[in-house]
């Protein structure tokens, strides 16, 4: 199973990837880059792991705090 998680909901961008029992996992501090920031991270994690957004079993995300 394959499953992509991202949370952007603090100063922290993250972007992580369970494949098959194995996790790879991108995090920075980027206070209001997470919209430059994110979509690298989750092609980093999927080409780290050797897998593509359409072989994506689940995604997972941070709500976030709420307002």
């Amino acid at each position: 199973m394959r499953i992509l998680a991202i949370d952007t909901a603090t100063e922290a961008c993250s972007a992580a990837l369970w494949n098959d029992g194995t996790l790879s996992a991108h995090f920075e501090i980027c206070p209001r880059e997470h919209t430059q920031r994110i979509l690298p991270l989750v092609q980093e994690v999927l080409t780290e792991s050797g897998a593509t957004l359409t072989e994506l079993d689940a995604l997972a995300f941070g709500r976030g705090p709420g307002s």
